[in-house]
């Protein structure tokens, strides 16, 4: 069990890096492989809107990225704990958002499922971010 949540938590912190790489311009090759691919996925951002299903989560986060340059990273992962219950497993992290997008503190979580032994992210959820809507707001007019 203990290298069930270790790899969790390592799926957890690979998420958020793809997090990273995208407000700082990287692209979006990191977050397209920590998802699983499917109409069952789901994910809410701190912005406010939900996405069901690939097609919608991965469109949200191309907007996402469309904004990312590399002055803009400095997002930090501050907590993460893993609980796993056989191929399901969820992660409670707490997330602090670069400067450039407001900075707020984000308690989230995220769900992930094992299959052929990868873990991968199957729901996304993050605390609303008025600090961070007003920060797109901001990067929209730049």
């Amino acid at each position: 069990m203990a290298n069930d949540a270790e790899a969790v938590d390592a799926a957890t912190r690979r998420f958020y890096a793809a997090i990273e790489d995208m407000v700082s311009g990287r692209g979006l090759a990191t977050m397209e492989q920590a998802w699983h691919h499917t109409d069952r996925v789901t994910s809410k951002h701190p912005s406010g809107e939900w996405a069901q299903g690939w097609d919608e989560v991965w469109a949200t986060w191309q907007v996402f990225a469309s904004f990312g340059r590399s002055d803009r990273g400095g997002g930090k992962l501050l907590s993460t704990q893993a609980h796993v219950y056989g191929d399901v497993a969820y992660s409670t992290s707490v997330f602090q958002a670069a400067p450039s997008w407001g900075g707020e503190v984000l308690m989230c979580t995220n769900v992930l499922l094992r299959i052929d032994g990868e873990w991968k992210v199957i729901h996304h959820h993050a605390d609303p971010a008025p600090k961070m809507a007003a920060a797109l707001e901001q990067m929209l007019h730049e």
